[in-house]
């Protein structure tokens, strides 16, 4: 067993460290440290990860993560934050497959808190060992082409289905709020002027089901999706407990290389 611990410097070469920053230093840290533990699979929650071991000057500390890992993931662990240390958008290292999105883009932000001629020091120990390895050195600059090297946003043409939840008719690009059906999430469904009044159809049945289809954006970051211009707008016909029972075997070849039987079988988990 191992644990999760990397050993950070701040403000190097200089004495101290301002309180404000300080303060906006560890928020940043603590947020893309609880982020690669959720890559890992490991607790996320707040208060997780403790800093400790601290020397004066420029302020060094050692925050380790408060659960015990296996040394597999503490491995993958370093690896992941090494390769994050010295990753470059034109650099030729490839981050680990599991480091998400929302994790380099929380790296990204430690830039938040730097000066433009400051520089933050990371470290890591050795699983085996427990030694502190080399020294690395990331600026503003450097985790600027980070986060420009990430590909947040994914664009598609799909639909949403929910029901309605809000309309903004007034803004300058008027759009309206879904409800989505499985998920509960509230998505935004941005639309033309010309299509006023078959937005308007949607609202006619305040419990009705709508479709909704256009080109859309799912952003890797924050896990939001977002119709960017929408362009079909339907109301979901509603079917009776009789139209649901007559579906059942409307469709009897439907089963790819089984028979109708081997299906039924396997759907019920025959031997």
């Amino acid at each position: 067993m191992a644990t999760l611990r990397v050993r950070f410097q701040l403000n190097p070469g200089r004495t101290g460290v301002a309180l404000g920053k300080l303060s906006k230093q560890s928020e940043n840290i603590e947020l893309f440290l609880r982020s690669l533990a959720s890559d890992l699979g490991e607790d996320d929650s707040p208060n997780m990860w403790l800093a400790k071991d601290f020397k004066n000057g420029s302020v060094f500390n050692t925050t380790e993560f408060q659960a015990v890992v296996d040394a597999t993931k503490a491995s993958q662990f370093n690896d992941a934050v090494q390769s994050l240390a010295r990753f470059k958008s034109v650099s030729k290292i490839k981050l680990p497959e599991f480091v998400t999105p929302a994790t380099i883009d929380r790296f990204a932000s430690l830039r938040h808190g730097l000066d433009s001629d400051e520089k933050l020091g990371i470290a890591l120990f050795d699983v085996e060992t427990g030694k502190l390895k080399r020294w690395s050195f990331v600026d503003r600059l450097q985790l600027a082409e980070i986060e420009e090297s990430i590909e947040a946003e994914v664009r598609y043409v799909g639909a949403v289905m929910g029901r309605t939840y809000e309309w903004n008719k007034g803004a300058k690009e008027p759009y309206i709020v879904i409800r989505e059906l499985n998920s509960g999430e509230l998505i935004k469904c941005s639309y033309a002027d010309d299509d006023y009044s078959n937005v308007a159809k949607l609202f006619n049945e305040k419990s009705a089901i709508v479709i909704v289809e256009g080109a859309m954006i799912f952003n890797r970051i924050t896990f939001k999706t977002e119709v960017v211009l929408a362009s079909s707008f339907d109301v979901a016909p509603d079917f009776s407990d009789e139209d649901f029972e007559r579906f059942f075997g409307c469709a009897p070849n439907m089963t790819g290389d089984l028979s109708t039987s081997e299906f039924i079988a396997m759907g019920r988990e025959d031997e």
